[in-house]
This record gives C-alpha cells, structure tokens and sequence, in this order.
C-alpha cells in the first residue's frame, strides 16, 4: 500500500472540493435541476475523476503492482470498458442518430476487430507464462503482447498484425 502525505491545507481544500460535488438534500439544485438521474451524472463523474488519477500515476509502478498478482484489477477495467462502451453506443445513437455518419470510425477507436485472432507470439507467451492456457488471463495477456504493450518470448515489445 503507498502512503501518501497531505499537509492539513491539502486535506481542507480535498475535503471542501468532495462537499462541493455533493447537493445538500435540502438544495433547490436536487429539487428543481437534478432528477432521478442525478446519481447517473455523479458517478459518470467519478469514474472521470478517477481514470483521470489513474492515468496521471506511473505507468511502471502501476504495471508491477498489477505484474504482482493483481490481474483481477485489469479484468474489472476490461469489464467497465465493455459497459462503457455499451452505454456510450447507446446513447450516442439516440441523441445523435444524423450525425453518426461521420463519428463512426471515433467510436469503434481502440475496439478491436471482431473475429481477430491472436498472434502466435501472444499465444507462446501466455503458454509460457500461465499454468493454465487458454484462461481469461492468459488471453488478456496475449493480446497486450500482441499489441506491442508487453514483451514477448523474444523479450521484445513489438504489435503484430492485425492489433496495429
């Protein structure tokens, strides 16, 4: 677990920024502007805080502490990115039916092609690497390798086609 220091400004002005976020019950905001949607908003919200934190760490320390064991906290991402991406399809076809023409190719950015395979050397590395293969995490492992994001047997980061 990281410690992490906070002088008592910090933690003030944390504090003040969290209580800001939050309508008090009795505001005219909740009664007149926020609907029973409110809590959609809030955590759409939080989850842009947060991914924004995440990204804003280091990428190495990250990637050995999910390295260590930690490949659960990967597969949750993965989930919450398929559900974001359904929710985001959706409601972009329903707001924006005339204008999807053009948005297409923004949207499926950094899907990857429906009925791709893995490349031989993701395949190899996961063998090597999980005792059981094919698993869900060796399949994510082998696509990272595939992607150029981990090293593969070779010890090398390199995309293999069709993940470039």
């Amino acid at each position: 677990m990281k410690k992490i220091r906070l002088t008592e400004s910090d933690l003030i002005k944390l504090v003040k920024k969290v209580l800001s976020e939050q309508p008090v019950d009795n505001s005219p905001e909740l009664n007149d502007d926020m609907t029973d949607r409110y809590m959609f908003f809030s955590n759409l919200e939080q989850i842009h805080r947060q991914t924004g934190i995440l990204l804003k760490q280091n990428k190495d320390e990250i990637h050995d502490i999910l390295e260590g064991g930690h490949d659960w906290a990967q597969d949750h991402i993965a989930t919450a990115k398929e559900s974001i991406d359904q929710v985001f399809d959706f409601l972009m076809n329903e707001t924006k039916r005339d204008e999807m023409m053009g948005m297409d190719e923004m949207m499926t950015e950094g899907k990857k092609k429906s009925g791709t395979k893995l490349c031989a050397r993701g395949k190899a590395a996961a063998k090597a690497k999980f005792k059981i293969y094919p698993s869900a995490y060796g399949n994510g492992f082998a696509v990272q390798v595939c992607q150029g994001r981990m090293k593969g047997l070779d010890g090398k980061k390199r995309c293999s086609p069709p993940y470039c």
